[in-house]
């Protein structure tokens, strides 16, 4: 079995427990009006539960992503491309490995 290997990519590690993401777009919820997303960081078991199985796995990641920001599936179908790839930039930050 070959052993994998790891792009690396030039992104500023995020270490904050949070981070609270601005829309460009808000969303129009049935109960609020959404300007902002709060994400919490990624654990072990949400990665272990939901993590995408591959680059083409939109389904997991969108529901991953949801779950970290407290949205549901319909709720984060409403989100502009735009604001979903920032939310996308997030979760990348919170995953990459400070340089040592």
């Amino acid at each position: 079995m070959a052993t994998p290997t790891f792009k690396s990519v030039n992104v500023k590690p995020d270490s904050a427990r949070s981070a609270t993401v601005a829309l460009n777009y808000h969303l129009q919820l049935a109960d609020r009006q959404l300007a902002e997303v709060t994400m919490r960081r990624p654990t072990i078991g949400d990665l272990l539960d939901h993590e995408p199985k591959g680059p083409d796995d939109v389904e997991a990641e969108v529901e991953l992503i949801g779950i970290l920001c407290g949205l549901k599936r319909e709720e984060m179908r409403l989100l502009d491309p735009t604001d979903y790839a920032r939310l996308q930039d997030q979760y990348v930050r919170f995953r990459a490995v400070p340089k040592s």
